[in-house]
């Protein structure tokens, strides 16, 4: 019996894509994917899979293709979570569902559906959440910036929403955990791009002077709040904590 090729890749989208292109033309029955060099096995053999743009394109449009509604929307939201296992869930769930249909995202009984299916839709609530929670700041030329640090790569998901209402400003929207940012000219124009720690610091809000609307939200949030309904619980809920780093809610 033939040892299992697991296709490695970087965890980006491209790369998972790009991995489950490789492992289909090995084929499906002895290939697996894992994102980086986790847990590895014995007996199976280990090849590097580069993120390649093209054949990525081309598994995105056969999902598309055949697994369009809900199931297309679950997985193209899973792909960018950060659990280690989404790369191998996708595969084993894309492997039922070209033969299935979309309706394979309804099998929550399969451990592989169930888990593309929770991801997709936590990835899903924190972009949701970060469309209310991103906090712009004006810095240099009137340039809008803001900071997240989303657990998911939801940074051209949210950058699409932000486009679309704030189509006449420049703005940019720094991913600090992935060292990532989104770009939008008031032209129109929008690009996602790498960035050094240089540039990180360089498009950071230390330039920017005080702001007022900050002042003024703390000063309301302090005037409305009543001590003796104050529930800290119940605000962590509503805001958790990690959502606040960069809200500069003082309280």
């Amino acid at each position: 019996m033939d040892n299992i090729t697991v296709c490695v890749c970087d965890g980006s989208v491209n790369g998972i894509f790009t991995a489950i292109y490789k492992a289909w033309e090995i084929g499906t029955s002895r290939t697996k994917i894992s994102i980086g060099m986790n847990d590895m096995e014995l007996f199976c053999n280990y090849i590097y899979v580069e993120a390649d743009e093209e054949l990525a394109a081309k598994v995105v449009r056969t999902i598309a293709n055949k697994l369009y509604g809900e199931c297309y929307e679950k997985v193209m939201m899973a792909v960018v979570s950060d659990d280690l296992e989404r790369g191998e869930c996708i595969y084993r769930l894309l492997i039922k569902g070209f033969k299935v249909g979309p309706s394979i995202i309804n099998d929550l009984t399969d451990y592989h559906v169930r888990r593309v299916y929770e991801l997709g839709r936590r990835v899903w609530k924190e972009q949701h959440h970060y469309l209310g929670f991103v906090r712009f700041r004006e810095i240099d030329n009137g340039v809008l910036a803001a900071k997240i640090e989303p657990k998911a790569d939801i940074l051209e998901l949210i950058t699409e929403h932000f486009s679309d209402r704030l189509k006449t400003e420049n703005f940019i929207i720094l991913d600090t955990k992935r060292k990532r940012a989104a770009i939008h000219r008031m032209s129109g124009d929008v690009f996602i791009t790498d960035l050094t720690e240089e540039e990180l610091d360089e498009y950071g809000f230390e330039k920017a002077g005080g702001d007022e609307y900050i002042d003024l939200w703390n000063c309301f949030f302090n005037t409305i709040a009543i001590e003796e309904r104050k529930n800290p619980k119940l605000q962590r809920n509503l805001m958790p904590l990690r959502y606040r780093r960069y809200m500069e809610i003082k309280n």
